[in-house]
């Protein structure tokens, strides 16, 4: 009870800045933190000299990944007063391909672990179930399609994969980022229950901080994948 006492749902306050309003200021910059972090992997992973598929998969996880978030901390919070609701989807549906990415980036790398049919398979089913997701999220509006295929692609898939690649392989890359995806689910239970400190700094801020940590962690078990 005391645990459910601290953590509330909030509805954060707006604020004016040279009489620009603003909605949801600090949820704003937490979404923008987390781009600043994608874009930083984004650049790293594209210097590496690797040539590989998996890097291209990376690479462009961490690019779309954060042009969501940076969609998201300025359509969907800051300035979606000004914008129609549909704003919100531009950041949805870039999340959606960046969790498909990702998910390819895994079946890549277990390619040569794994049987032939597998690979395919597991790539089909993760197109087909994309598609689903994103013609719901277009035909509802609904922000539940993108997190529920978040969990599939990235603690299913890529959290399965993950732990496969590294008992057969021991690669300290992947233990990085299966820590990364725990880290990133947690991030999915404050948001899914809402869980918030104050208004300024409520459920939406905290998943966003908690992301932030989950994406570096993400990008430096790539780094040593791919080095």
């Amino acid at each position: 009870m005391v645990f459910l006492g601290v953590f509330q749902k909030y509805l954060q306050p707006s604020i004016e800045i040279l009489n620009l309003r603003i909605d949801e200021p600090i949820t704003t910059v937490t979404d923008l933190l987390f781009a600043a972090i994608c874009f930083y992997a984004f650049f790293q992973i594209r210097r590496m000299e690797s040539g590989s598929r998996v890097k291209w998969y990376f690479k462009y996880y961490f690019l779309t990944l954060g042009l969501g978030a940076l969609c998201g901390g300025i359509f969907g919070h800051a300035f979606l007063y000004r914008l129609s609701p549909g704003w919100k989807m531009v950041s949805w549906i870039l999340t959606l391909f960046s969790v498909a990415l990702i998910t390819h980036a895994l079946v890549e790398l277990s390619r040569p672990l794994v049987k032939p049919w597998f690979s395919k398979w597991v790539s089909r089913i993760n197109l087909l179930i994309l598609a689903f997701a994103l013609f719901y999220t277009l035909y509802t509006l609904a922000f539940s399609p993108v997190k529920y295929y978040s969990i599939f692609g990235l603690v299913i898939v890529v959290g399965s994969l993950s732990y496969y690649v590294f008992l057969r392989t021991r690669l300290r890359g992947i233990t990085v980022l299966m820590a990364a995806v725990g880290i990133g689910f947690i991030s999915a239970l404050v948001f899914s229950f809402e869980w918030g400190l104050s208004p300024w700094f409520n459920h939406n801020d905290i998943s966003h901080v908690i992301l932030s940590f989950s994406v570096f962690g993400m990008y430096k078990g790539a780094a040593l994948i791919l080095s």
